[in-house]
């Protein structure tokens, strides 16, 4: 048998095929955030309560480069928040330092939004609702795997700071429906240019989403615009996010049949941070507002609302470990009514422990 073993190595070595079996590179990264987490909504019936808090995340990175300088990287997630296996797509870094995302990938307008700080901790009233007020920047944005975003290299246009992508997925081989929403797709452009003013380094950036429905019958689809800016100057950062549109989602609340749409919808973040040695504070709101309904009727009737203000205490125990104290106080209402079930104070106390 070892005669047979030497004789087939010889054979694939004579036949150039001895890289074949070499792995690409492979970087590894995760986290496990473990707490408690009370929570005191405005609703008598839910009262007080107090629970463990347990997530984790395992990130594995690939990625190798050809003979002629193209970099191919791709890998994939485990999340036990989401108990899901979520697999990246291929991208492809050329020479001049564009790119270009193969499958899943992405949305061109959510590339470049500015980083707008906020609070730290898994802090939250869970309790559910009909309320679908957004809550994030990216909440038009949409489409499906099936796609990509070409990403132009540093300084783009020759103008200093500035980058750009422009990015497309569709899905034609859904079928159309006449009732429930599917993504088809969506087209969206997005741009980010950083300078600097006095002591501040400034970020700018945003885009533009339009989306596609499988419904024959829905009156809308995903669209909308986002704008940013953040501000670093040494250990503050400060930002502010503006996000305006429609978003289409299937998810069968208030007894709309064929899912729902949220439009005059629109979502203000703004955010601060402020690091001192091994202790970071943090401060964020958000307020979002939009008009919910079935997709294929007109909307009518007054808006939701969510409001939030948090605010947290991180401390770097060690490397790779930091305790997190947060507390938020959210307010939401559901087509113009409080809605006590879904509104209140929420702290957080845990750590997190990544590598």
């Amino acid at each position: 048998m070892k005669k047979e073993l030497l004789i087939a190595s010889a054979l694939v070595g004579s036949l150039g095929l001895a890289g074949v079996a070499e792995a690409a590179s492979a970087t590894m990264s995760g986290h496990n955030r473990v707490g408690i987490k009370g929570t005191d909504a405005d609703n008598a019936t839910n009262g007080s309560t107090n629970a463990s808090s347990r997530q984790s995340t395992f990130s594995v990175s690939l990625s190798e480069t050809t003979d002629g300088g193209i970099g191919i990287s791709t890998g994939f997630d485990l999340s036990e928040e989401t108990q899901t296996l979520d697999q990246s797509g291929i991208t492809l870094t050329f020479t001049s330092g564009a790119k270009l995302d193969l499958i899943e990938a992405g949305n061109a307008a959510n590339t470049h939004i500015a980083t707008v700080p906020g609070a730290s901790g898994e802090m939250g009233i869970s309790a559910a609702t009909d309320t679908n007020a957004p809550t994030t920047l990216t909440f038009a944005s949409g489409g499906d795997n099936v796609g990509f975003e070409f990403h132009t290299a540093a300084d783009a246009f020759g103008v200093e700071g500035l980058k750009a992508s422009v990015s497309f997925s569709d899905n034609s081989d859904a079928a159309n429906t006449t009732g429930a929403h599917t993504d088809a797709g969506m087209m969206s452009v997005g741009a980010s240019y950083v300078t600097t003013a006095g002591d501040s380094t400034v970020t700018i950036g945003g885009g533009l989403y339009q989306g596609s429905t499988t419904s024959t019958t829905s009156l809308y689809e995903d669209e909308g615009y986002v704008v940013s800016i953040s501000a670093v100057t040494g250990d503050l950062t400060v930002g502010l996010g503006y996000a305006d549109g429609t978003n289409v989602f299937d998810s069968n609340v208030e007894n709309n049949a064929n899912g729902n749409a949220v439009t005059g919808a629109s979502v203000l973040k703004a955010g601060a941070k402020y690091v001192s040695g091994d202790i970071t504070f943090a401060v964020g709101v958000t307020s979002g507002e939009g008009n919910d309904g079935d997709h294929a009727s007109a909307v009518s009737g007054s808006n939701d609302s969510h409001d939030a203000t948090s605010a947290s205490i991180s401390y770097a125990v060690a490397s790779g470990v930091t305790a997190v104290l947060g507390w938020t106080d959210v307010s939401r209402d559901d087509d113009g009514a409080a809605a006590s079930d879904a509104s209140g104070s929420s702290w957080y106390v845990g750590a997190t422990v990544s590598f």
